[in-house]
């Protein structure tokens, strides 16, 4: 009971009813004041003329005169005061009847004024953490409520799209710490089948540059997170050791799957570039081709100048990209099928080319279905020369 009387529509109800009463109240009593003021001091029988009427002549004695008028005052008077009784009762009748009425009008018009709060706490009742698409969208004139109702629309869109890019950076994170850690743990089998200290250091090599990848994925993963811009600590950048690089850290993983890595950089290319995120976009691609590429295929990891430029690519012979798909693969989130059903995009590719653009250069790709694709990175040479707009595919 005391949980119903606190409920904010009692409360209005309350009030309305008070408010309706109360002005019904002073409405009827003015009426009663002004209407016995008016016969108190406006008697009917002030400009009455009393005459007689008969045949026989001869004025009206005062006397008689006097009692006629007397008489009629005392009517006047007791009509006069049945008149303000009758109306005192019928506004008793009144407000006695006009009370209930007003506390159910009340309850309706409190009830209806408050249902879009009803229809938002319904709607914030039902929203879900795995679901943030419902909407409350309510119709109806322009008023407090409507712009609380869309208010609350729009911070539930932005709570949505919080969670979406949040759902989003967690696919991403486990796309870019996946190849780094599946690389650690191919060398470590790899290393416990080993008694050669050579390939026991080759190994312990591969995992210690993995391990240093991860660190600086997860720095820069936070920043992409918080500024949607990487970290930039540039150097110059032997690029054929770094291709090296790549090719060791997946050699182990390309011959379990028989696939011959070939390498084939300059020793001469020179670029000013962040050494640690260039080669993390270069081992997203050339990570990508390893996991695609058919079994017993080949992949070749180059390096090589043109124009002013220094290129970085990767090609293998895997199902290829098809050409609807070709421009959607840079994107951040998109997520596309190659035609071994394999998935490609979301960061891994983004990364690469965020990377290629933060260095002042270009991401290309050139893919055919059934054959193949190539990814390039293009980054301005420390050598400048008369450079033009960068290829597609340096290769060909």
């Amino acid at each position: 009971m005391r949980q119903f009387l606190r409920s904010i529509r009692v409360r209005i109800a309350v009030v309305y009813s008070a408010i309706v009463f109360g002005l019904s109240a002073v409405a009827l009593g003015g009426v009663y004041i002004a209407l016995k003021s008016q016969l108190s001091s406006d008697p009917v029988t002030r400009d009455l003329l009393v005459q007689r009427v008969t045949d026989i002549p001869g004025p009206l004695v005062a006397v008689e005169q006097a009692v006629v008028r007397q008489t009629i005052v005392s009517m006047e008077r007791i009509v006069n005061a049945n008149t303000l009784e009758r109306l005192q009762d019928i506004s008793i009748i009144i407000l006695v009847g006009l009370f209930p009425m007003s506390v159910v009008i009340g309850w309706l018009v409190a009830g209806r004024a408050l249902q879009p709060i009803g229809r938002i706490s319904r709607v914030a009742r039902e929203i879900q953490a795995t679901d943030l698409t419902r909407r409350i969208r309510l119709a109806g004139p322009d008023d407090e409520l409507k712009n609380l109702a869309d208010t609350f629309d729009d911070m539930l869109d932005r709570i949505e799209a919080g969670a979406t890019a949040q759902q989003a950076f967690i696919q991403e994170t486990s796309h870019e710490l996946r190849n780094p850690l599946a690389i650690m743990a191919t060398n470590l089998d790899v290393a416990l089948n080993q008694d050669d200290p050579v390939e026991l250091r080759q190994a312990a090599g591969v995992v210690r540059r993995s391990i240093d990848r991860i660190s600086h994925t997860v720095d820069d993963l936070l920043t992409f997170g918080r500024n949607e811009t990487p970290i930039t600590r540039a150097a110059t950048v032997e690029v054929a050791e770094l291709v090296n690089q790549a090719a060791a850290e997946f050699k182990v993983s390309a011959e379990a799957r028989q696939i011959d890595l070939v390498v084939s950089a300059a020793h001469d290319l020179i670029v000013f570039a962040d050494q640690a995120a260039l080669r993390r976009a270069f081992e997203n691609l050339a990570g990508n081709a390893v996991r695609l590429a058919p079994l017993a295929s080949t992949i070749r990891l180059s390096a090589g100048t043109q124009d002013g430029w220094v290129w970085l690519a990767v090609a293998d012979e895997g199902p290829g990209i098809a050409e609807r798909e070709r421009h959607f693969v840079w994107q951040r989130h998109w997520r596309g099928e190659g035609s071994s059903g394999t998935s490609r995009g979301g960061l891994g590719l983004a990364v690469v080319r965020q990377v290629a653009e933060g260095h002042g250069g270009e991401a290309h790709l050139h893919s055919e279905d059934g054959v193949g694709s190539t990814f390039v990175i293009w980054i301005p040479s420390v050598r400048p020369s008369a450079s033009s707009a960068p290829t597609e595919n340096p290769l060909t």
